[in-house]
């Protein structure tokens, strides 16, 4: 048994390809990263209550320009990269070696039309240049970190077990209606209590339910993790978030870990010299580079 995922969530993350870890974020964790949200994005009163052109405007839209990581709040940044996110992707991934690419915050409101995300679709796509494949040690693990309950009455999302599509072609990432229609009543509801982890793979077909309920909403994080050697899977590149204050105020105050699962040179890497150091020091002055000093057998 592992400390992070049972023998069953393992069981279904290997054959169905999805699985929820239910209430895994710590209380305290969760209330921090419920009130960071809570600046982010309007209540669903206010949603409901905020007329056209209002402020709340550009959250009606299901591909509005989520916040990223890293976000203002040390509170969200830190549940992204938390030891439960790094072994757990380091769990389902089956490598010590794991690298974040994709943090998002995302808020869903009734009635916010989903369009195309309504078909089952896998996200392969663009989280891949190729195609997924199936054996362990190739898999990318995306995630939604619920910071409210979610179920049927907010919008929770529909998976269906990989068990149901191995017989469809790769190249089909979007199935239609007409002729998948026996999928679409799989009984694959991902709903969870607050604090709850769902995990699912890239080539697991799924599709986002609307709702119609004004006093309901969805606040979440979705969060992907890969193996390190995965070049050739991603989503966001954080060297462009580089001259954000953001930016600088996390990597200041981030340990060896959290930066190495974004590809920063763990300690002890040879790209560590006593010059490297001197202008990694000189471009963040409050990161504790100690670690990386102490591990450093560079003698220039």
């Amino acid at each position: 048994m592992s400390d992070v995922v049972t023998s069953e969530q393992r069981r279904s993350w290997a054959e169905d390809g999805w699985c929820v870890l239910e209430r895994a974020v710590p209380d305290e964790d969760l209330v921090a990263a419920q009130n960071a949200v809570g600046k982010l994005f309007p209540t669903a009163q206010q949603m409901a209550t905020d007329g056209e052109g209002g402020e709340a405007e550009r959250w009606r839209t299901w591909d509005a320009s989520w916040p990223e990581f890293p976000f203002r709040s040390r509170t969200l940044n830190g549940l992204v990269l938390s030891d439960l996110m790094i072994d757990l992707a380091r769990e389902l991934l089956g490598t010590d070696d794991v690298r974040l690419y994709l943090a998002v915050a995302s808020a869903k409101y009734a009635g916010q039309p989903s369009e195309y995300n309504q078909l089952l679709h896998t996200d392969f796509p663009n989280h891949t240049l190729t195609v997924p494949r199936p054996e362990a040690g190739y898999h990318q693990m995306e995630t939604f970190i619920y910071l409210n309950d979610v179920g049927p009455h907010n919008g929770a999302t529909r998976f269906v077990s990989r068990t149901r599509t191995r017989h469809v072609p790769v190249e089909e990432h979007t199935l239609n209606l007409e002729d998948y229609r026996d999928l679409y009543d799989d009984p694959g509801d991902a709903s969870a209590h607050a604090g709850s982890i769902v995990v699912y793979r890239p080539d697991v077909y799924h599709r986002s339910v609307d709702f119609f309920d004004p006093a309901q909403a969805r606040f979440m994080l979705h969060v992907s993790y890969k193996p390190a050697a995965m070049e050739w899977g991603g989503y966001q590149a954080w060297p462009i978030k580089g001259f954000s204050m953001e930016w600088h105020n996390f990597v200041q105050q981030a340990t060896p870990r959290q930066l190495t699962a974004l590809g920063f040179p763990a300690p002890g890497h040879p790209f560590w010299t006593e010059q490297t150091l001197a202008g990694v020091a000189g471009r963040y002055p409050e990161l504790d580079l100690g670690p990386w000093k102490a591990a450093c057998t560079d003698g220039r």
